[in-house]
């Protein structure tokens, strides 16, 4: 990354921390208009998703990052987040699935954790469990899938015995 694109980037994080949104918008992008590299896109699309509630902007922030790296699944990873966000479910389950298949993804558990909620809500239990053990598989110390993994099987124990009263 270009030194001064560096600072500014750096400067736009800092903000981002500390809640100055607006700062930290006019520094990322300060940054991108210097030099157009993954971080500064990526950061970007997450700030405007995940705080903003800029959906669109955000989505497109993650697409210019894929452009400039199409090996990265943690950016489909968070494309698929910020679809099932907005609603947008076979959308979302076919970037979680690039995400896995991706040479370069440092997140690939949350992925598969992601492709866990979507078939919960979609009351899949079975396939959200294989889900969850796949992301347990990648990374055991990953506690949201265990305690979710442990939710949905606790769960289908009360139903079978809600049925079984019936």
């Amino acid at each position: 990354m270009n030194p001064d694109a560096k600072m500014f980037y750096r400067e736009g994080v800092c903000e981002a921390v500390v809640g100055n949104y607006d700062a930290a918008e006019y520094f990322l992008l300060k940054s991108i208009e210097i030099d157009p590299v993954v971080p500064g896109y990526a950061t970007l699309g997450w700030m405007y998703g995940s705080i903003l509630d800029r959906n669109e902007e955000a989505f497109r922030c993650f697409r210019k990052a894929i452009r400039l790296n199409p090996e990265n699944g943690d950016l489909f990873n968070d494309c698929g987040a910020l679809l099932l966000k907005m609603g947008f479910i076979p959308e979302s389950i076919k970037w979680f699935h690039r995400s896995i298949r991706s040479p370069q993804c440092s997140k690939r558990h949350f992925a598969f954790y992601n492709l866990a909620l979507v078939y919960r809500s979609g009351n899949r239990p079975e396939r959200s469990c294989r889900y969850l053990h796949l992301a347990l598989r990648q990374r055991p110390d990953f506690d949201q899938a265990r305690r979710l993994l442990r939710e949905i099987r606790n769960h289908d124990v009360t139903a079978g015995r809600e049925s079984e009263h019936s």
